[in-house]
């Protein structure tokens, strides 16, 4: 087992993006809350650090023995009461025309149904961050590929995802662009010391994901990525580049 005491706590920042709803037309908007997501891992190493008594390897173990038999509850069908948070039920998609079109094996998948317990804990919620989305590339997650455990971080000459929505990279103008931070978080305004990712260097290209290599020759610790894009669609440009920047996200050797 890993020695969850060397693991990271999760992120804390809530942040919301407020999108026109061009549905209704009538100048609402509809909101998307940030997933700031706390891994398993996360959660033992917060628990250990709150508890110093407590064996940690115990924990884990514990752990790992109740994800196990709540799995198997699942694998016999049946609904299972997850810590008093919530309800995890099977439900199945079905667009048959007919009985005869109903298959016995059928797509299952699974829903939740959250305690009031689980919504009395979101009720005091506040929000660090609004954003109005205004069609530019939008950053949700930034993550390491070559470090599963990486959290708020990637490493040099190392492959990382960017996921977020309308981040399709293309047009007359578009770049990656690593630049530079002070020790209070601002970014350096003079772009010839930015760093650009080698076009060579991007291998997933898509409106939700971004895929692509750190580049090896960074010499500080702490960025923000720069997005830039003119794409709108296969073969046309648009006539304005959008641009959206990152958080900071630190940079480590391998």
């Amino acid at each position: 087992m890993e020695n969850i005491s060397t693991l990271k706590n999760s992120s804390s920042i809530l942040s919301v993006t407020l999108h026109e709803n061009n549905f209704t037309k009538d100048g609402t908007y509809y909101a998307t809350v940030s997933r700031n997501t706390a891994t398993f891992k996360n959660i033992l190493s917060e628990i250990a650090e709150d508890n110093k008594g407590m064996d940690p390897f115990m924990l884990q173990f514990a752990a790992i023995l109740i994800q196990k038999k709540i799995l198997k509850m699942l694998e016999q069908g049946k609904a299972v009461n997850v810590l008093d948070l919530g309800t995890m039920y099977i439900a199945m998609k079905c667009n048959a025309k007919g009985k005869s079109d109903v298959s016995e094996s059928g797509n299952f998948y699974i829903k939740f149904t959250p305690t009031n317990l689980t919504n009395e804990a979101i009720s005091s919620l506040s929000v660090d961050k609004i954003v109005y989305a205004d069609g530019s590339p939008e950053i949700t997650t930034i993550a390491d590929l070559s470090n599963a455990e990486a959290n708020g971080s990637i490493t040099k000459g190392k492959p990382c995802r960017i996921s977020g929505s309308r981040l399709k990279l293309g047009g007359e103008t578009w770049g990656i662009y690593f630049a530079p931070v002070d020790s209070d978080g601002k970014m350096n305004p003079d772009e010839s010391q930015w760093t650009k990712v080698n076009e060579s260097n991007l291998f997933r290209n898509k409106p939700t994901e971004l895929n692509f290599f750190v580049p090896d020759f960074l010499t500080e610790e702490k960025y923000k990525i720069v997005l830039r894009t003119s794409y709108l669609g296969k073969g046309t440009s648009r006539k304005t580049t959008l641009e959206t920047v990152s958080e900071v996200i630190s940079v480590k050797s391998e």
